[in-house]
Order: structure tokens, then C-alpha cells, then sequence
């Protein structure tokens, strides 16, 4: 029952006639976001990205460009304290389009540490897709590169922001709609 609460407070959008380990998105009277958009622009890059919301789901959209060493958009809480150590992973409806996403977990503040990736299956062009991404899989990252390592099941008690990110170094317009985030045992 902590971790419920831990989520609801963090999250500050789950849905009472849903579990508590689910985040609905969307501008629902019920519903408040707390996602920002992060893209290479903090490094110089010129990705443009734009974060939306419908009345049931969240949108990440924009156009990837790899000048200045860019080529990636991302969209994550803010900084709270999520402890996911009850959970095996993470379960989403979504759509995407052009591009390939991952989900993410950092446990640090700091963005030149370490955080881990799990890769979302593609979809269909602007079909809805559900997909379960088990922790065991998620693979470590530091500044964007892979480091062999997997994720310690250890951290999950400490996790400080949860996130999606672009995979591909592709030019071009993108778009991702996810409609809920559900944590499962």
C-alpha cells in the first residue's frame, strides 16, 4: 500500500477506478501532468519536440534533426522518489510513428550517471500497441551509450524519474501517444 500512495503522490495522475500502480495520461478534470520534455537542445542539438496532452493520453511529437551532434527527444516526470521494488516491470498502450522508444528509469539527479533503457516493441504506423517490459531487461546507460551492464534490482526501491526517449538516431518527424503506464508484479 505504500508504494501505491509513493506512486499517487509522485505521479500526481492515477486514476481511482484503476489500480494504483497505473498512470493515466491525459487533461482529464481528474488528471494533472507532471511530464517535461528534455531533447538534445540541452547539448546544443536543434531537435524540435513538442508535449501535448488529449483528454486521455499524452503526446510526444516533433521532428529529430542530428545536426549538432542531436538526434533525440525525450519526455520525463519531474523529479520525485518512485520505489518500484514490488514490481517486475512496466506495461503500456501506446502508438507511435518514425521512430523507435524506449522507457526509463534514472535513480540519480545527475545526469552523467548511469540509467536504464527498456525497449518498447515497434508498432504499427499509428496503431495502438500494449507491450510489457520486464525490469530484468532493462540494459544500462551512461550519456547515451550502452555499458554492458543490466539493471540491479537493488535500485528500484530509489528511482527519481521515469521516462520515454527516442532510440534512433533518425532524421525526421516523429510522434508517440501513450495512454497509460502500468507498474506489474
Amino acid at each position: 500500500m505504500k508504494t501505491a500512495f509513493v506512486l499517487l503522490v509522485a505521479c500526481s495522475a492515477i486514476n481511482p477506478s484503476i489500480p494504483d500502480s497505473t498512470i493515466n495520461l491525459g487533461r482529464t478534470a481528474d488528471q494533472v501532468q507532471d511530464w517535461v520534455v528534455l531533447s538534445d537542445n540541452v547539448m546544443g542539438g536543434v531537435t524540435k519536440s513538442n508535449l501535448e496532452y488529449t483528454d486521455t493520453s499524452m503526446v510526444l511529437s516533433g521532428n529529430i534533426s542530428l545536426d549538432n551532434y542531436g538526434g533525440f527527444s525525450s519526455v520525463k516526470t519531474k523529479f520525485n522518489r518512485f520505489d518500484l521494488s514490488e514490481y517486475s516491470g512496466v506495461h503500456l498502450r501506446y502508438k507511435s510513428t518514425n521512430q523507435r522508444f524506449a522507457f526509463t528509469l534514472e535513480n540519480s539527479r545527475n545526469w552523467t550517471q548511469p540509467y536504464f533503457k527498456g525497449e518498447l516493441s515497434t508498432t504499427k504506423e499509428n496503431t495502438w500497441t500494449e507491450t510489457t517490459i520486464y525490469f530484468k531487461d532493462f540494459k544500462e546507460y551512461q550519456i547515451g551509450e550502452p555499458t554492458g551492464n543490466k539493471l540491479n534490482p537493488s535500485i528500484l526501491k530509489g528511482i527519481v524519474r521515469l521516462g520515454v526517449i527516442t532510440t534512433e538516431k533518425k532524421e525526421g518527424p516523429f510522434s508517440l501517444e501513450v495512454d497509460y503506464i502500468e507498474f506489474v508484479k
